[in-house]
């Protein structure tokens, strides 16, 4: 029992669980007596000590341990944990029973990730000019994969006396506003990539005489873009390393074109303090190296300044830099809040320290004290970023200039600059969580049993394949299925055993069928049908005349019960069809006359379906642009042109009368559009291109393709020389050129009078 004890104060000292003293009882109280033997230690058989009923969370001291007898509890403890114990193996005298407290139950394991949220990496945006980060500082982290990020920030200062102050004439007043446009995406695991656009503008207000710069400066439309690559590592996270390489593009104070390149490399470094506790401590500490060089003292020459003042207000409203180290530190503390952890908090702490690498000419100004660190710009940040939703991002800060650099090592640090952003952080990976499965008691029900299925084809008595077949299954399924072009199918699933099947043709005829499904089995089956698979027909009697009763050549296009063709009537304007017993529409069309629709019915058998029809003469088109004589076709204005080739606008009306002349005159039955071209370019492909497009307007508007062809015969054939202007618009021209012509139509016929039969139509053509 006493190195039972001392495991126990071993443990409480060195912050371990009592697993080692679990067998001995806990301490009494102060007030409490030492319990008798007998109602500590019963004897085997006996019930264990009775455990507090007002702690339904109690449980028995586990049985097994040291001093036990058939898993009972023996032994005494008396005093505190002072360090003196009592122990005896003597039974002593019967005292108050003994209540065990229960061990307090172990808290539930928190499954949640450090930087997740909802299964997803928790949102985040850039840094002010780089990739995902802070302001100043950029992290070891490239975020989730395909992660778009936007930023929008802007920062303002203002101060009297920054650069100039004057016992004479007084201090300037300066102010600065900038913007920034970030984006970055990460198209890899470790990989990131980011473009910033950013201008600002600068005024310095003062009344130095024989200044030479201006009051109002700015610096247009800069842009930086680069790779960043970073990997974590170290359970899961907790330290960052990577890289960031970058390029600046300048474009100086006049023109948004690239006039100086700048170049960055920097080493970066991340410890997230929340993947290395138990509890994830919402810290995490960044920092980067890196080297800039920096051309911005290329934009303009400033030897042109005598006044070193004006010289220095040029050089910081255009943010003139030499080469430098760039060091940034930073400090935050990501905190998530709400349900699932859908917002964010951030305070941020950041220092910024730049270390000028070249060598500057030195610059004093009356009344200035010199740098305390010559070469080096220092300010920190102090700011708060918010999470609002989703990925959207607010977020403020505010700049604290603490060092500034000698005149040419630099431009002076701003005094104080408040900043001002906007982000939002796409991420297009979905959301997969796991639901656990709700408990029940009820057994689930049995699967239903579904084994084999009927993989067959019909035939007709002739052996040929019947596509389109109806196979029903009575009794089993009340859908039916159709064969396919060879007669084919395959059943839905059926249980073992045997199966009704009934197969039914186009024109009625059915036969009935069985099979013997088997447990995971397909069953082959050929069904012969007893007549082959021709539907009923019937015959369509036709007559079409005009409106006075003479006949029409007439064009009956047909579609219903799987045809779709047109038919030709003779001469006479009759037409006889042998078509599937059923329902139709048709459309009669004669040139000259109105398109006719009709619906009509075939019945099977030998009697005749009758359909009688007068179409009516359609009204003559006027197309004063076009006419006609003989064998000769006269368009009034030319064709004109597209640079694309088509036909311009100009002439669309045009070319829409020539397309309604040509359907009002049947009798010229072919046409060709010929299209000429001066020599430039490629004149071959030039005028066949026109030519397909005055066919296809043609085609358009109802002109049957077999009347039309079009050739383009380039420059072929000019008809004055290609030398000016005038000569290469004759040599662009189109003709249009009658190759089939078949005699003169005359006007439409009047209706006859009484008495009188009218006249026969001059034939169509087919």
């Amino acid at each position: 029992m006493r190195r039972a004890s001392l495991f126990a104060l071993s443990g409480i000292f060195l912050g371990l669980p009592l697993r080692a003293a679990a067998a001995e009882p806990p301490p009494l109280p102060a007030d409490a007596t030492t319990p008798p033997a007998s109602e500590t230690a019963p004897a085997t058989g006996d019930a264990p000590p009775t455990l507090p009923s007002g702690d339904p969370g109690a449980v028995a001291p586990p049985a097994g341990a040291e001093g036990t007898a058939g898993g009972e509890v023996s032994g005494a403890v008396s005093g505190d944990l002072s360090g003196s114990t009592n122990t005896t193996t003597e039974a002593p005298t019967p005292g108050p029973e003994v209540e065990v407290p229960a061990p307090a139950p172990p808290k539930p394991r928190s499954d949640k990730q450090p930087g997740m949220v909802q299964g997803r990496r928790e949102p985040a945006i850039n840094s002010l000019r780089g990739g995902l980060g802070l302001y100043h500082t950029t992290l070891a982290d490239v975020g989730g994969r395909h992660t778009v990020r936007v930023r929008l920030h802007t920062d303002f200062f203002r101060k009297e006396g920054f650069i100039y102050n004057s016992d004479e004439h007084g201090p300037d007043q300066q102010g600065r506003v900038r913007g920034t446009v970030n984006i970055g995406y990460s198209p890899f695991k470790w990989g990131e990539l980011f473009l910033a656009v950013h201008s600002q503008a600068s005024r310095n207000a003062r009344a130095q005489p024989g200044r030479q710069d201006q009051t109002n400066q700015f610096a247009l439309g800069d842009l930086d873009f680069g790779i960043k690559g970073a990997h974590r590592f170290v359970k899961g996270g907790a330290i960052g390393l990577g890289g960031q390489l970058g390029i600046g593009l300048l474009s100086g104070t006049s023109r948004l074109l690239t006039d100086k390149v700048n170049f960055n490399i920097d080493f970066l470094f991340t410890v997230d303090v929340r993947y290395l506790t138990k509890k994830q401590v919402p810290v995490r500490f960044t920092t980067n190296i890196g080297w800039i060089l920096d051309n911005s003292g290329k934009l303009i020459d400033f030897e042109k300044f005598t006044d070193p003042t004006s010289r220095e207000v040029s050089r910081f409203a255009l943010g003139v830099a030499p080469s430098r180290v760039r060091m940034r530190y930073g400090l935050d503390f990501p905190v998530r809040l709400g349900k699932e952890g859908k917002f964010g908090l951030d305070p941020i702490v950041e220092l910024a320290w730049d270390v000028a690498t070249a060598e500057m000419p030195a610059f004093f100004q009356a009344g200035a004290s010199p740098s305390p660190l010559p070469r080096s710009s220092l300010w920190g940040t102090v700011g708060l970023r918010a999470n609002v939703i989703a990925g959207l991002h607010l977020d403020a800060a505010v700049d604290i200039g603490m060092v500034s650099p000698n005149f040419e090592y630099g431009p002076p640090v701003a005094p104080w600059q408040v900043i001002l952003g906007l982000g939002w952080s796409i991420d297009p990976n979905p959301v997969v969580k796991e639901v656990p499965a709700p408990v029940t008691s009820e057994p689930l029900p049995a699967p239903a049993v579904v084994e084999g299925r009927v993989v067959g084809q019909v035939l007709d008595n002739t052996g040929a394949p019947v596509a389109g077949a109806k196979v029903r299954f009575p009794g089993a399924a009340s859908n039916a299925i159709l064969t396919d072009d060879q007669g084919n199918f395959t059943s839905y699933r059926f249980p073992e055993g045997q199966v009704a099947i009934q197969v039914e043709l186009a024109n009625k005829a059915t036969k009935d069928a069985t099979a013997d499904i088997k447990a995971g089995e397909d069953t082959q089956l050929t069904i012969t049908m007893d007549v082959a698979n021709t539907p009923p027909v019937g015959i369509l009697d036709g007559a079409f005349t005009d409106e006075a009763g003479a006949p029409v050549l007439v064009t009956l296009s047909v579609s219903g019960n799987g045809v779709d063709e047109p038919f030709t009537s003779t001469e006479g304007g009759l037409i006889r069809l042998e078509l599937p017993a059923g329902d139709y529409f048709g459309i009669a069309r004669a040139p000259g006359f109105e398109d006719k629709s009709l619906r009509f019915t075939v019945t099977p058998g030998e009697q005749f379906t009758t359909v009688k029809e007068s179409l009516r003469r359609a009204t003559p088109v006027e197309t004063p642009l076009v006419s006609g004589k003989g064998k000769k076709l006269r368009l009034k204005k030319a064709i004109r042109y597209t640079s694309a080739n088509g036909v311009d606008d100009k002439s669309a009306a045009l070319v829409e009368q020539l397309a309604a002349f040509l359907n009002t005159h049947p009798e010229y039955e072919e046409i060709e559009i010929g299209v000429h071209t001066d020599d430039r370019g490629n004149p071959k492909q030039r005028s066949s291109e026109r030519a397909d497009a005055v066919r296809s307007a043609l085609l358009a508007k109802g002109v049957s393709p077999d009347r039309v062809t079009a050739n383009g015969y380039g420059d072929n054939s000019p008809v004055a020389v290609n030398l000016t202007a005038a000569g290469r618009a004759k040599n662009n021209r189109t003709v249009i050129k009658v190759t089939r012509y078949k005699g003169e139509t005359t006007a439409p016929a009047k209706a006859p009078k009484a008495g009188k039969k009218a006249a026969e139509p001059a034939a169509p053509s087919p």
